[in-house]
C-alpha cells in the first residue's frame, strides 16, 4: 500500500446531466483480508451548485474525513489460541465462578484443541459450521453445542470490539445438529413426596430442605442464608446472595431479578423460630445454618446428605442419569402452584424468573387435573360407540404367523 497523501480532489461537471461532481480517493478495510485497500469515490452535487468554486466548497466535508481521519487497518493475524488467552486474562475475572468454569471448559474441551491454530480472519462462517458440526458429533445435546457456540461468539464478538479483524458470523447463519438422545427425565417432588423427605431428613437438613421447600430456592440460596434476612414483622425473607457449589464461596444470585424478597408462609415462619430458639450456632456472619466447623454447607452435602438419604431411607428410587437434588422441591411446587390456579404471573413472581415463559417452559411437569378431566370426557365419548376390543376369530387364526 504506497503511503497516503492529502489529497484536494477534483470537481468537474457532468456534461449530461449538467451538474457538478466531485471525485476523491478513499481507503476502506477489504471485509476479506481486513486489509486495506484504495478505491475513488465520486459525488454528485444538486443543481443547486451552479459553479465550480460552490463545488469545491461541497467536496470540502468529504475531503476533511479522508484527510483527517484515515482508517486504520484491523488485525487479522492473531490466532483464536492467543485471542483466547486475552479474553481469559480480561475477561473471565469478571464472570460469576459457574459461569466462568463453564466457559473455560469449553475452551478447554473444544475450541482451543479445534481453532487454536487458526488465524481470527479465517474464521468466517464455514469455518464456524465445520467446527459446530463437529462439537455435535461428539456430545449427545443440542443445548451443549449451543452453549460451547455461545462462548466461542462472545469471545469474537470481544475480539472485534478490540479492533481485530474477525469476519461477522450470525446466529442464522449456523445450522446446529439435532439432540442424539431424547430430553433428560426431570425428577420433581410433588407436595406429598417433598413432605416424606423432609421427614425423612436428618438434622439440620430437615430444617434446611424445609426453607428450600417453602421458599422455592435454587442450590446455595438456602445455605446462604442469614438471620438478618429473616423480617418476621413482615413475614418476609430477603433472598440477597448464594453459595457457589463448587467452591462454597459467597456470591450473587444467578440473576438480578433474583435478589427480592419472598413470602414467609405461617409454617416456615414456626418452623425458623423453632430452629433461632433451640437450634442455632451464633456464627460471625450470622449464617442460619453451619456446619461442626462455623461455615455454611456445601451444597453437594445438602443434597447427598440431605435429599438422597432421606431417599434411601424411604426407598424412592434415583433414575440413573437424572440429577435429582434441592430444584426437585422447586420444579414440583411450580407445578402444583399453577394446577391449584394460581395465576401464571405469580407463579413466575415467586420462581423468581424473568418471564413467564421460563416458568412454562422449564417447571410445569405434572398432568394437570385439568388436562386430566379433557382427557376423560375425550376418552368416555370415544368409548360410546367403540366396541369391545376382543380377539376375532380373523385375528385369531392369524396371531400365529409372521407377516
Amino acid at each position: 500500500m504506497p503511503r497516503r497523501r492529502f489529497q484536494k480532489g477534483r470537481v468537474f461537471q457532468r456534461n449530461k446531466i449538467k451538474k457538478w461532481a466531485g471525485s476523491f480517493r478513499d481507503e476502506v478495510i477489504d471485509p476479506l483480508t481486513g486489509k486495506l485497500k484504495r478505491i475513488r469515490r465520486t459525488v454528485t452535487f444538486d443543481s443547486s451548485v451552479t459553479s465550480r468554486r460552490a463545488a469545491l466548497r461541497e467536496l470540502q466535508p468529504y475531503l476533511d474525513r479522508v484527510n483527517v481521519d484515515p482508517p486504520s487497518p484491523k488485525r487479522g493475524g492473531k490466532t483464536v489460541g492467543e485471542l483466547v488467552e486475552e479474553w481469559k486474562k480480561e475477561i473471565v475475572p469478571n464472570r460469576k465462578p459457574g459461569g466462568a468454569r463453564a466457559s473455560l471448559s469449553h475452551l478447554r474441551t473444544h475450541i482451543v484443541p479445534l481453532l487454536g491454530k487458526m488465524t481470527l480472519r479465517e474464521v468466517n462462517p464455514k469455518t464456524i459450521q465445520t467446527f459446530v458440526t463437529t462439537v455435535g458429533m461428539g456430545v449427545d445435546r443440542k443445548k451443549t453445542v449451543e452453549n460451547v457456540y455461545g462462548t466461542l461468539s462472545s469471545i469474537l464478538k470481544k475480539g472485534r470490539r478490540w479492533g481485530y479483524f474477525i469476519p461477522e458470523v450470525k446466529r442464522e447463519d449456523i445450522e446446529f445438529p439435532p439432540d442424539k438422545k431424547p430430553p433428560t427425565q426431570t425428577f420433581i417432588f410433588d407436595a406429598d413426596t417433598g413432605a416424606l423427605i423432609i421427614n425423612a431428613a436428618e438434622m439440620p437438613f430437615r430444617y434446611i430442605l424445609l426453607v428450600d421447600a417453602l421458599c422455592y430456592f435454587r442450590i446455595g440460596e438456602g445455605t446462604a442464608l442469614k438471620v438478618p434476612d429473616l423480617d418476621f414483622e413482615r413475614k418476609e425473607i430477603h433472598v440477597n446472595a448464594a453459595l457457589d457449589y463448587a467452591t462454597g464461596e459467597e456470591g450473587s444470585t444467578k440473576t438480578k431479578g433474583s435478589c427480592t424478597s419472598i413470602p414467609m408462609p405461617e409454617l416456615l415462619e414456626r418452623h425458623l423460630k423453632d430452629w433461632l430458639e433451640h437450634h442455632y450456632k451464633p456464627n460471625p456472619k450470622g449464617y442460619l445454618f453451619i456446619n461442626r466447623k462455623g461455615k455454611p454447607y456445601r451444597s453437594e452435602n445438602v443434597v447427598r446428605q440431605g435429599v438422597h438419604k432421606a431417599m434411601a431411607k424411604l426407598g424412592i428410587p434415583r433414575p440413573k442419569g437424572v440429577h435429582v437434588g434441592v430444584h426437585a422441591f422447586r420444579h414440583g411446587a411450580s407445578s402444583e402452584l399453577l394446577d391449584i390456579g394460581i395465576p401464571i404471573n405469580v407463579v413466575t413472581r415467586l420462581m423468581r424468573h424473568s418471564d413467564a415463559k421460563t416458568t412454562l417452559r422449564n417447571y410445569a411437569h405434572l398432568v394437570h387435573d385439568s388436562d386430566r378431566v379433557a382427557s376423560e370426557k375425550f376418552s368416555k365419548k370415544l368409548g360410546q360407540n367403540l366396541l369391545q376390543l376382543e380377539p376375532t376369530p380373523e385375528m385369531e387364526s392369524t396371531s400365529g404367523k409372521t407377516v
